[in-house]
C-alpha cells in the first residue's frame, strides 16, 4: 500500500464516481461553457476569481515568512481591482506580478505543523491532501471576499459559480486522463506532484539514490 494513499480503496471508488459524473454531467455543461460563452467573457470571469482570491495569498504568503511576495501580492491585486476593473482583466501580469498560488495548507506545513498528509478524493470536489483539504476549510471560513455577500442563497450562487470556472478550467485536463493504463495512478501522482511544487515554490528536493529500487 502506498504510504501516501492508505485509502486508496475509498479513493478509487470515489475517483470512478467522480469519473462517471464527469461524463455524464461535469463534460456536458463545461462542453457548453467551453464552447458558446465568448472567449474574452471566459477569462474575464477566472481572472475574477483569482483576484478574489488575492488576499488569502497575501494572508499565506505573509504568515510563511515571505514579505516581499506577500507585497507583490498587495500591488497585484490593488493594480488588478482598480485599473483592471475588479480583476476582470489581468493587468498586474504583463506589469510583472506573477500570481503565486499561497494557502493555509501550504502554511501549515512551512510552520512544521502538519509534515505528512495523505491524499483523498471526495466527491465532486476532486483530489486533495489532508493537509490541503483541512487548509481550505480554513482558508474559507476567514476569506474575506465572502464577507462582501451577506445572503446565503447569493453567497451559495458565488461558491457554485467560482467552482464551476475552476472545474471548466481542469475539465480538458479530466479528459486527458481517460488515455493512462491508470487514470487513478496518473492524477494521485500528478496531484501530490503539483501540491509539492506549491509548497517549495517549483524547486521541490531532488529525491535520494536511497529512495530508489534498483533491485
Amino acid at each position: 500500500m502506498n504510504s501516501k494513499d492508505p485509502f486508496e480503496s475509498y479513493n478509487r471508488e470515489m475517483f470512478a464516481f467522480n469519473m462517471a459524473f464527469h461524463n455524464s454531467i461535469g463534460k456536458p455543461a463545461t462542453d457548453a461553457y467551453l464552447n458558446y460563452v465568448p472567449t474574452p467573457a471566459q477569462t474575464g470571469l477566472s481572472n475574477f476569481f483569482s483576484n478574489l482570491g488575492m488576499p488569502l495569498n497575501i494572508a499565506n504568503s505573509l504568515l510563511q515568512g515571505k514579505v516581499q511576495q506577500g507585497l507583490e501580492g498587495f500591488m497585484r491585486f490593488s493594480l488588478n481591482s482598480t485599473l483592471g476593473l475588479l480583476g476582470l482583466l489581468d493587468i498586474a501580469t504583463p506589469a510583472g506580478l506573477e500570481l503565486k498560488k499561497e494557502d493555509l495548507g501550504q502554511t501549515l506545513y512551512v510552520w512544521g505543523l502538519w509534515d505528512e498528509a495523505s491524499f483523498v478524493m471526495l466527491p465532486i470536489l476532486g483530489p486533495y491532501t489532508t493537509r490541503s483539504l483541512f487548509g481550505d476549510i480554513g482558508d474559507s471560513s476567514y476569506d474575506p471576499a465572502y464577507d462582501l455577500i451577506h445572503e446565503d442563497f447569493n453567497r451559495n450562487s458565488f461558491v457554485i459559480t467560482k467552482g464551476f470556472i475552476s472545474y471548466a478550467k481542469a475539465a480538458p485536463l479530466i479528459e486527458s486522463l481517460k488515455s493512462q493504463p491508470d487514470p487513478y495512478i496518473f492524477m494521485r501522482e500528478s496531484y501530490l506532484q503539483y501540491r509539492t511544487n506549491l509548497i517549495y515554490d517549483g524547486n521541490p528536493p531532488q529525491p535520494k539514490l536511497d529512495d530508489f529500487n534498483f533491485e
